[in-house]
């Protein structure tokens, strides 16, 4: 998942199974709506779903250990569980410093 906030790009990926399917990749995928929520039109969001063979590459490349998992600026932040709201929204504050 990609976010950009106030001209200072961060990147955030989230990398699921699928959240449609996979119980853990809906509440990861809830989690970034949430941000979503708080940092309104500055946050772009993507979703990298393992499901679709483009992605598997993506996957591989970041070395993701675990499905559901987030990075933020190339760096795994969550994987398997999921972060509070406070959580990641400390997460992505921190890299807007």
């Amino acid at each position: 998942m990609f976010i950009a906030i106030c001209g200072i790009e961060i990147h955030k990926e989230v990398f699921t199974l699928d959240s449609a399917t996979c119980a853990a990749c809906t509440y990861m995928m809830g989690a970034a709506n949430e941000a979503k929520k708080t940092f309104g039109d500055a946050i772009d969001m993507v979703e990298y779903k393992f499901t679709l063979k483009e992605n598997i590459a993506r996957c591989k490349k970041m070395g993701v250990p675990n499905l559901p998992s987030m990075y933020i600026n190339g760096e795994l932040k969550f994987r398997s569980l999921v972060p509070s709201k406070e959580e990641l929204e400390g997460a992505i504050r921190a890299a807007m410093k």
